[in-house]
Order: C-alpha cells, then structure tokens, then sequence
C-alpha cells in the first residue's frame, strides 16, 4: 500500500513539473498568495473521500479548465458514446490525459464544468500547494474516518497506514 501512495504522489509529482510553465502563468494571472489551510479544506470537502486514481485525475484535469470545459460539452452532445467508441473518439481529442480519464465520469466532469471557478482555484492550489493540497485531502479523510464516514464497502477499499488514508475502487 505504501508503493500505491508512494506511486501517486510520484505520478502526480512528475506531472506537476510538466506543469510549471502553466502554473507561473496562472499565478501571475490570477493567484495573489498561498490558499490557507481551511481554504484548502473548504475547497477540496467535495473530493477528497474520492477514490485515489479519480483524486489525482481530478486534480491534474483541474489544471486545464478550458479543457474540462470542453470536454463537459463533447459528452453531452455525445452522450452515446460508452466503452471502447469512447475511448477511441478521445484518441482524437487534443486534450490533456487527465480530462480524457474524466470522461468515464460524466458526473465529475460535469460538476467540474458547472463550477468553472472552482475548478480554477483547484488547478491553482494543486500547481502552487502540491503538498498542502494532499495534507488537505489526508486531513479530511481522517476526519470522515474518525466520524465512520468513510469505511471498505463493496464498491471501494480504505486502508489506513499511520497517518495516510488510502481510498481505492475495488474493481478498478
């Protein structure tokens, strides 16, 4: 399980230096300072309790709102499109890996369209506060797990180790 969070954190890690040039432009458009850690709290309760794999996704897509945007209206003037058909019209799209991964979730890629400025202030913290953004997600699983909100059940596994809480889907 430590190789799992350790995985993530390098996976996401790797794609946050890809990301550097994007994230000096957005500060400077945009951010004024460091979101405080209940900004952070505030900001992340939506989707910290998400499983991992979906976290990171959300995380990185956030990066590119334009895009999830986009994406957002492509699926709904296709929503047929399932499976395999998905897949290979998205092999098409010029769109960041992430916001293709989103896809399979209409109902996170639509939530992330609906509440763009969210979605801004996501990708800001995430590129500017990698570290503080995953204490964040840490700090509220512990709470919801302390509280008994956030428990094994038969579509995800949560494993605690120490003071890291692990949310993963069961049929990934």
């Amino acid at each position: 399980m430590k190789r799992n969070v350790f995985l993530i954190r390098a996976l996401i890690g790797i794609l946050v230096v890809m990301l550097v040039p994007y994230g000096a432009f957005a500060q400077d458009a945009g951010t004024t300072g460091a979101f405080s850690q209940q900004e952070l709290d505030q900001m992340l309760a939506s989707i910290a309790l998400y499983p991992d794999s979906l976290l990171a996704q959300v995380l990185i897509a956030a990066t590119y709102p334009d895009q999830v945007m986009e994406a957002d209206r492509w699926l709904k003037e296709n929503p047929a499109l399932k499976g395999d058909p998905l897949n290979t019209a998205l092999d098409g799209m010029n769109w960041d890996l992430s916001v293709k991964a989103l896809a399979p979730f209409p109902q996170v890629l639509g939530m992330m369209a609906k509440e763009s400025a969210w979605t801004q202030r996501l990708g800001e913290a995430f590129l500017a506060q990698q570290d503080d953004v995953m204490d964040s997600v840490q700090r509220l699983r512990q709470k919801a797990y302390a509280a008994g909100n956030l428990k094994t059940t038969a579509e995800q596994k949560v494993v605690v180790q120490g003071e890291s809480i692990e949310v993963a889907p069961v049929n990934p």
